[in-house]
């Protein structure tokens, strides 16, 4: 009678084990197609926000030089920054400071049309002008070089995070 007991006891404690580790896997699965699914969803706006200028050139841009270290501003609109927070419809943002501050639940493309099978996921944007030498550092005055993140959220979580930074000088070597 005892060893009926201490076997039941001892297969009690592997099936508890065993349905442990299944469902430890099972969030690890889920943690990871929810990490890909972030990433998509970050590296897709992330491109659409690179595809933007960082200054308008058709208000006159900015000239920047750079000479041995020695970085100077010019041009008629070398002033300070300003960027206002983006919302609404993306079709309608023309630079990339315009992303400032965007935000979406649920995420949608650029015509404002919500992606399917995204429910309980959030995207923001933070666009900051940062200095040419040092570009984790803010700049309060136009450097041209801009430092952008998206994050993916999902359920109030942060799942991924794509950070690039982007030139306006980019813009004047493209055909």
């Amino acid at each position: 009678m005892i060893e009926v007991v201490m076997s039941t006891a001892i297969i009690g404690g592997l099936a508890v084990g065993a349905m442990t580790l299944v469902a430890s896997a099972a969030q690890q699965k889920a943690n990871a197609a929810n990490f890909a699914r972030g990433q998509v969803l970050c590296r897709s706006l992330a491109e659409e926000i690179s595809t933007r200028p960082v200054v308008d050139w058709d208000a006159g841009g900015i000239d920047i030089e750079i000479d041995l270290g020695i970085l100077s501003i010019g041009g008629d609109d070398a002033k300070g920054i300003t960027i206002t927070v983006g919302s609404g419809d993306r079709s309608s943002f023309e630079t990339i400071d315009d992303y400032h501050g965007y935000t979406e639940s649920p995420p949608e493309d650029e015509d404002g049309n919500v992606l399917p099978g995204y429910s309980g996921w959030s995207r923001k944007v933070r666009v900051q002008p940062v200095q040419v030498a040092s570009p984790n550092s803010a700049s309060a005055v136009e450097t041209g070089l801009r430092l952008v993140e998206v994050t993916a959220i999902y359920n109030g979580k942060t799942v991924a995070t794509t950070t690039f930074l982007r030139s306006s000088e980019w813009e004047r070597v493209q055909p």
